[in-house]
């Protein structure tokens, strides 16, 4: 008696399910957006990292072909970086330390690191005797990546060290 009610009581449970309208499922709704996605999706202008806008008439034609070669190198565009270079060398001064960092920089993408090593000291050296630490250590940093040793580098060292470390 009890094993016929209790498939009795199956056989209603498992009918009884089969003839209801099957539940359509609905996903949760989205999380309202946040303010970064707004942005995005509205199509805002790209944040680009501020440059203080230069009047390149003002500029003579050696800062001019060099700003440009910059431009060039953090765009990834070598041979056009290479070709502003050689313009700025008939402008430039030979030992000019802006001209001689941006040669060194190209020579050491180029993975001609003995001769951008040269160069990066000569520049340092140049930067150091104008007073400019800051161009003075780009090339400081350069050169560590070459040869972290060298007697160069050693020699530079005392202009960079912190003695609070």
């Amino acid at each position: 008696m009890r094993k016929g009610v209790f498939f009795l009581l199956t056989f209603t449970f498992l009918f009884s399910c089969g003839e209801e309208k099957p539940l359509s499922f609905r996903p949760p709704p989205p999380p309202p957006p946040s303010p970064l996605e707004k942005k995005i999706s509205s199509g805002g202008p790209q944040e680009r990292p501020v440059i203080p806008s230069v009047d390149y008439s003002k500029l003579d034609e050696c800062t001019k072909h060099l700003l440009f070669a910059d431009q060039f190198i953090t765009a990834s565009d070598y041979p056009e970086a290479e070709e502003e270079i050689s313009k700025a060398s008939k402008f430039c001064s030979p030992d000019d330390p802006k001209f001689l960092y941006m040669k060194a920089l190209l020579l050491d993408i180029e993975e001609k690191r003995e001769e951008a090593y040269r160069l990066y000291y000569k520049a340092a050296k140049g930067f150091i005797k104008k007073g400019d630490l800051e161009g003075a250590f780009k090339c400081y940093s350069g050169m560590l990546s070459i040869n972290p040793f060298g007697k160069e580098v050693k020699e530079l060292k005392p202009y960079f060290q912190d003695d609070d470390y």
